[in-house]
């Protein structure tokens, strides 16, 4: 009489089945399947030790960048230079040297190397955007370019800045700049908008004084070119 298999044995013959078939797999790609788990394992070591490595890295640069500050904010600016060139050298890749290029623009500007600050604040515009950072950085290409003679260029790079800019206190001294520039180019009708537009902007006094007493000059300008 045939024997009748239950579906419990039938399961377990399967599950047996597969077992051995492995073992068979495993027995004929034996040198395949260890290079493989090695293969796995050195990935995976390297990828943890190159977490670890960025993670340091960023870190250490964090660490000098806040030093950075400390001697800018002190007033010792020539040997905050150094340590922002050593960050930007170092750490290049990191938010960090990224920041670093921003605060040597400004300190390049503010010591009169005015190539060195053009140069550097554009380099910062090519990376990350920030809010506040980017827009300074278009507003500091427009100084170095008004510096250099170049008035076209510096009211295209104020005009970008002022379009950036989130917060009202910084489109307000663009537009100052905006104005001062047209009024001394005899543009009076754009002079006289940029000054009105700081008037909508802004409640500030001391702001309001001075944009209230260029646009008195531009109304005297008017009476006196009929």
């Amino acid at each position: 009489m045939m024997k009748k298999f239950k579906k419990k044995d039938l399961k377990r013959d399967e599950f047996k089945e597969t077992i051995e078939n492995l073992i068979i797999f495993y027995e004929h790609h034996k040198k395949l399947v260890i290079w493989g788990i090695i293969g796995i394992a050195v990935i995976v070591v390297l990828f943890y030790s190159y977490i670890n490595r960025t993670r340091n890295i960023r870190e250490t640069a964090r660490n000098e960048y806040n030093m950075g500050m400390a001697i800018y904010s002190s007033g010792e600016i020539n040997q905050a230079q150094q340590q922002f060139e050593m960050i930007k050298r170092e750490f290049w890749g990191t938010k960090f040297a990224h920041r670093s290029t921003f605060m040597l623009a400004n300190i390049y500007y503010k010591t009169g190397q005015i190539d060195k600050a053009l140069e550097n604040f554009e380099l910062f515009i090519k990376g990350k955007y920030d809010e506040l950072f980017t827009p300074s950085s278009y507003q500091g290409i427009a100084q170095c370019y008004e510096q250099k003679g170049n008035i076209i260029k510096a009211l295209e790079y104020y005009q970008n800045a002022l379009d950036k800019f989130i917060s009202n206190p910084f489109k307000t001294d663009c537009l100052m700049q905006i104005g001062r520039i047209y009024l001394n180019l005899n543009r009076i009708i754009e002079a006289e908008a940029a000054y009105k537009e700081v008037l909508n902007l802004t409640d500030n006094p001391t702001l309001r004084f001075r944009a209230e007493r260029k646009l008195k000059t531009i109304e005297a300008i008017k009476e006196i070119s009929g």
